[in-house]
């Protein structure tokens, strides 16, 4: 795969919490300041003749294999022929660096074959996800790392309890691809300027995308503290039954004023933090679907505080993911729209539907 690399600001997080045992936790996005995501712009190859052959320099969306089948030939002899040049190749095929000259034929001006022209995107029809509408009933209570007896296919899901940029670009961008998807909002967020875009954008298309809750301040329901963007109701805090039936009550009233969605029955835990007293009180109040994860991208690192790329997260996850996969991002996650790219064509090319939790359950 290609590696790409941004530029951030220096941050230095909070540490996760998680409850012992559960899912590995990503920490919330919070409110740091924006960066510019780098844009590779892709295209098709562009041959230079060389005196032993033909070279190649790579693009951005390049992987081997997709060089392979340009050019008529095979992942295991493009890395014989670029062990000497790229040892790397030859123990991490998946990585490629943006300008990096590849031999990709012994012969000097060898053209690429004409079948390298992408495919289009899927349309909506062709891209068999559904969302909302598609909500399963409470029943009693379960916890999801991944989605049991789902076929083929994954949930993108992004959490919003932060951070906002570049969120609306995100959707956009799963829009554009026919990606259905389950965000996780906050009241809090949801209620101020960005978060009503983003509402509103999910209230247009509810044939992509579902809500679930995320609580009304993302408030650590385990331990106390945490919150976003302020920490003023969850500062001081020893959670109770009663607490925490009311981070999920006012919260879903605001989520369903703006979405035209009730959340009811899933929710996620801010910060992965749960045990079964907190499960126990939200599933008092209709919440019996807690969503955690299996592939954490941890995308609200940025990456001048060895935040991972949006190569790093694409790889990660398209290298992972499995059928029933639970895929953790962030609408605030600083190399997640870049990432995004890379994953959609990359998740498809493996055979995956990219669709909603309830898609999945059902």
């Amino acid at each position: 795969m290609l590696l790409l690399a941004a530029c951030a600001p220096a941050v230095s997080p909070s540490p996760s919490l998680t409850e012992s045992g559960s899912a590995q936790p990503s920490l919330v996005e919070t409110p740091f300041g924006t960066i510019l995501p780098s844009e590779v712009e892709s295209s098709g190859p562009s041959p230079t003749a060389g005196p032993s052959g033909t070279a190649y320099t790579v693009r951005g969306g390049d992987t081997l294999s997709s060089i392979s089948r340009a050019w008529g030939t095979t992942v295991q002899q493009l890395q014989d022929w670029n062990a000497s040049s790229h040892p790397s190749l030859m123990t991490d095929p998946n990585t490629l660096v943006v300008g990096w000259i590849l031999t990709v034929a012994t012969d000097p001006g060898t053209t690429p074959l004409p079948t390298i022209a992408p495919t289009a995107a899927p349309t909506p029809m062709a891209s068999g996800c559904t969302a909302a509408g598609n909500r399963v009933a409470a029943g009693g209570q379960q916890t999801f790392t991944t989605v049991p007896n789902a076929g083929h296919a994954m949930a993108l899901t992004l959490d919003m309890g932060g951070r906002l940029e570049p969120g609306l670009d995100i959707l956009n961008l799963l829009i554009a691809n026919k990606v259905c998807a389950t965000i996780f909002p906050t009241g809090a967020m949801a209620q101020t300027t960005q978060g009503r875009q983003v509402m509103a954008l999910i209230k247009a298309h509810p044939e992509l995308f579902e809500i679930g809750n995320h609580t009304m301040h993302h408030c650590d329901l385990v331990r106390g503290g945490g919150g976003s963007p302020t920490t003023a109701p969850c500062a001081g805090v020893t959670p109770t039954a009663d607490f925490i039936r009311s981070e999920l009550t006012d919260a879903a009233t605001i989520l369903a004023q703006l979405s035209g969605q009730q959340p009811v029955p899933y929710w996620r835990p801010p910060y992965g933090s749960v045990n079964q007293a907190v499960r126990d009180a939200a599933a008092s109040v209709g919440y019996t679907k807690t969503f955690m994860w299996d592939i954490d991208t941890i995308d609200w690192k940025p990456i001048s505080d060895g935040g991972p790329t949006a190569q790093q997260i694409a790889t990660k996850v398209i290298s992972n993911a499995r059928d029933g996969s639970n895929v953790l991002m962030h609408l605030g996650g600083y190399e997640t729209l870049d990432a995004l790219r890379i994953m959609i064509p990359g998740l498809r090319d493996r055979g995956f539907l990219l669709t909603s939790l309830s898609d999945l359950l059902n």
